[in-house]
């Protein structure tokens, strides 16, 4: 698993019996049946944000929370995208050689005969990480950009 410090001082539920979470298996946090939203780490809240969103507009995203990057769970996503048709993938990583590179690879070479749309990366900008805050808000992923990328596949009007 990978942490960010940023997530620390969160706070959540946590069973009280022992559990398990097995590598390499996916978790969809939420059925949806108009487009897949996935991510992993403190990328998740935003997913869970703008699939709220997403909701009050009538999308029904899917959210999967990848858990693990190596092994990733492909057939959890090809399952998804045969349901959803669609696929937003969003890491906050620089998008040369991300994770959301090799998913949308992956996806667009098993699945896309049921593609409606191309796969989007929700990545952060191609510069290095600003020190000003207006800048660093600018590079990131956010909501915005994902409401923006799901209402491109799956042709809302913004």
């Amino acid at each position: 698993f990978m942490e960010s410090e940023l997530m620390y001082g969160d706070k959540g539920e946590v069973p009280e019996e022992e559990y398990i979470l097995e590598i390499g298996k996916a978790n969809i946090v939420r059925e949806g049946k108009d487009v897949t939203l996935v991510s992993f780490g403190k990328m998740m809240k935003l997913l869970y944000t703008a699939a709220d969103e997403l909701a009050k507009e009538g999308i029904n995203a899917e959210v999967i929370d990848l858990r693990s990057v190596r092994p990733i769970d492909y057939d959890t996503l090809i399952n998804s995208v045969k349901k959803t048709n669609r696929m937003v993938v969003i890491e906050e990583a620089w998008p040369l050689a991300s994770i959301s590179g090799e998913l949308a690879y992956i996806v667009q070479r098993r699945a896309f005969d049921y593609l409606d749309a191309p796969v989007i990366r929700i990545t952060c900008a191609d510069v290095p990480l600003p020190y000003a805050p207006t800048l660093i808000e600018a590079s990131l992923p956010n909501v915005a950009r994902i409401l923006k990328a799901v209402k491109e596949v799956t042709y809302a009007k913004a």
